[in-house]
């Protein structure tokens, strides 16, 4: 009896342990770091762990790709475009300022449109014909992978445009200041460049801080005038080079002028109404196409009623390249402009 009562509590011993090893096998199974337990990311990481932002949609575009958006709506564009056709004149430094240049160029079969320091940087381009009305043939001959529109040139013909290549169509023609610096701003990060353009609009926005500071205190007024062979072309108050004198500082007489309206680029009117404007300063854009004696005065100095304006009495007439002050709508250009501000007009203030 004795005997059977111990081998009886010996027996029970032994599937006690028998019971807990199998036990200690299955906790450690399930700890194994071979075969993890799965984990739900938790709001605001992604599986790895790392931080996303909750309202990213990472749906939007396919790997590589990048959606822009432009003034008349979307464009996907795929990788770093490179074969890439500009229809107005100041998107050609956009694409120098990041290291390209462009294959096609709208440039109304004339060169000289071009300022000559562009020009030699993109020696070899095709012309694709008239700024107004673009060759669709030459273009789709190029095989182009990016093509920039201008808004108010070529919204009739975008559709066409973009049957042959992706097609941002941003303003140039009729931009101010503010909406050439965003048109800057969108082609660096359709082209793949959003780094590089961003250190060009960085440098220009330090080069106007310090010329608004060498303006600050100077409140004159000061009108842009292109043409004057029958009837003096004034820019408007919201054109490229206008705005970008105001944000200088300069005072510009068409700015909230209701007698003048609200126009795209110029403002005609008489040397009457120049003269009850009378600003104190006058800037002059001369082109080939103005008329000119052989010292480059104006038939227009010889009225005596420019004469008694208050920027001739003054010497505050200055002259300027009209291609580099007008048909040139880019950050360059807006620099060009800001150096000739300060070397020449406001020395003198």
């Amino acid at each position: 009896m004795r005997y059977g009562r111990q081998l009886g509590i010996a027996i029970t011993y032994v599937l006690m342990a028998i019971l807990m090893l199998a036990c200690g096998s299955a906790g450690s199974n399930q700890t194994s770091s071979t075969n993890p337990a799965p984990t739900l990311p938790t709001a605001g990481t992604s599986s790895s762990g790392s931080a996303v932002s909750a309202n990213k949609d990472t749906s939007a575009s396919p790997q590589g790709s990048r959606i822009i958006k432009h003034d008349l709506g979307e464009t996907t564009i795929q990788g770093s475009p490179q074969r890439i056709v500009v229809l107005e004149l100041g998107f050609i430094d956009a694409l120098l300022d990041v290291g390209l240049k462009p294959l096609g160029v709208a440039d109304d079969n004339k060169p000289n449109l071009i300022v000559a320091d562009a020009l030699k940087k993109i020696e070899g381009y095709t012309a694709v014909g008239m700024r107004s009305q673009p060759s669709l043939e030459k273009i789709k001959v190029l095989n182009p992978d990016l093509i920039i529109a201008d808004t108010d040139r070529h919204k009739n013909v975008y559709a066409e445009l973009s049957k042959i290549a992706p097609t941002l169509s941003l303003k140039n023609l009729n931009a101010n200041y503010q909406e050439t610096l965003d048109a800057a701003a969108t082609i660096g990060n359709a082209v793949d460049k959003k780094s590089e353009m961003d250190k060009v609009l960085e440098a220009h926005k330090t080069k106007m801080k310090a010329l608004q500071a060498k303006a600050a205190g100077i409140k004159k007024s000061v009108l842009l005038i292109g043409n004057t062979d029958t009837e003096m072309t004034v820019r408007h108050a919201e054109f490229f080079s206008s705005q970008l004198l105001s944000t200088i500082g300069f005072n510009y007489l068409l700015n909230n002028n209701p007698k003048f309206g609200t126009v795209d680029r110029n403002v005609k009117m008489s040397i009457e109404q120049l003269l009850e404007l009378d600003p104190d300063i006058v800037i002059l854009m001369s082109g080939d196409v103005d008329l000119k004696d052989k010292d480059g005065n104006r038939p227009v100095h010889k009225d005596p009623l420019w004469q008694e304006l208050k920027a001739v009495k003054t010497k505050q007439m200055f002259d300027v390249d009209r291609y580099a002050w007008s048909l040139r709508r880019s950050v360059q250009g807006a620099n060009v402009m800001l150096d000739q501000t300060e070397k020449e007009i406001l020395k003198l203030q």
